[in-house]
């Protein structure tokens, strides 16, 4: 089951220009089974938008993009914002008490590259040493899984965030981050076994039956890295 992770809605993120019925229309087209909306800092559902997916095949599945101290987080298990979560160490434990999941979403965006380093209070990161990715971003002691390939990212950044996954020894999802309808389904997560609720997702998450890919959106789907 192919799922875009990370998807940006007009009905609740400000910077999106994503309808989220023409959202579904564009999973359809390509082939996408599933869409993850994670809006920022909050969520919200509506039965006939649900039913309109259903209709076309795509099932929906509700996630929030926590801003936290260290970055986006994407958490899975709440169906709304809790007070405080802002702080990573809070939404972990907010996690724990629903039995949810958190992924560290795009950690290395304009991290990599030193004309940048005035955006972040982060320790300079050797692109050559997932070691210093890991000392620069205290976030990943604390979540689940990482964020490996994101749609907004550069193939640098997404490789690098592939590399730290793997010695930390934590699985890679893909998102698009999209915001708009073109880029649905450039990056996505691949499930091993179809889910239809989001509490099925997250068992199949603890479980470890996911892995990354890319390039739905252009008719070359492929695994990430290939």
């Amino acid at each position: 089951m192919r799922i875009d992770f990370h998807t940006h809605t007009t009905r609740g993120s400000a910077d999106s220009n994503l309808d989220p019925l023409a959202m579904i229309d564009q999973a359809q087209k390509i082939g996408l089974e599933g869409i993850c909306i994670t809006e920022h800092d909050n969520a919200w559902s509506d039965a006939a938008i649900h039913d309109y997916a259903a209709e076309r095949g795509v099932t929906l599945f509700l996630g929030i993009e926590v801003s936290t101290e260290w970055g986006h987080v994407g958490a899975f298990g709440l169906d709304r914002y809790v007070g405080g979560i802002y702080k990573v160490k809070e939404l972990r434990r907010v996690i724990d008490e629903v039995d949810g999941f958190l992924i560290a979403n795009h950690p290395f965006r304009y991290k990599l590259d030193p004309r940048f380093q005035f955006i972040h209070k982060t320790p300079a990161i050797d692109v050559d040493d997932p070691v210093s990715g890991v000392k620069a971003l205290e976030v990943l002691q604390y979540v689940d899984a990482i964020e490996i390939i994101n749609g907004a990212c550069s193939e640098q950044e997404n490789l690098y965030a592939h590399a730290v996954a793997e010695h930390l020894g934590l699985k890679g999802v893909g998102g698009s981050d999209s915001h708009s309808s073109p880029s649905i389904g450039c990056a996505v997560t691949v499930l091993d076994k179809p889910v239809s609720t989001t509490r099925e997702l997250i068992a199949e998450l603890k479980a470890g039956r996911f892995s990354a890919g890319q390039g739905l959106n252009t008719g070359q789907f492929r695994a990430f890295p290939d």
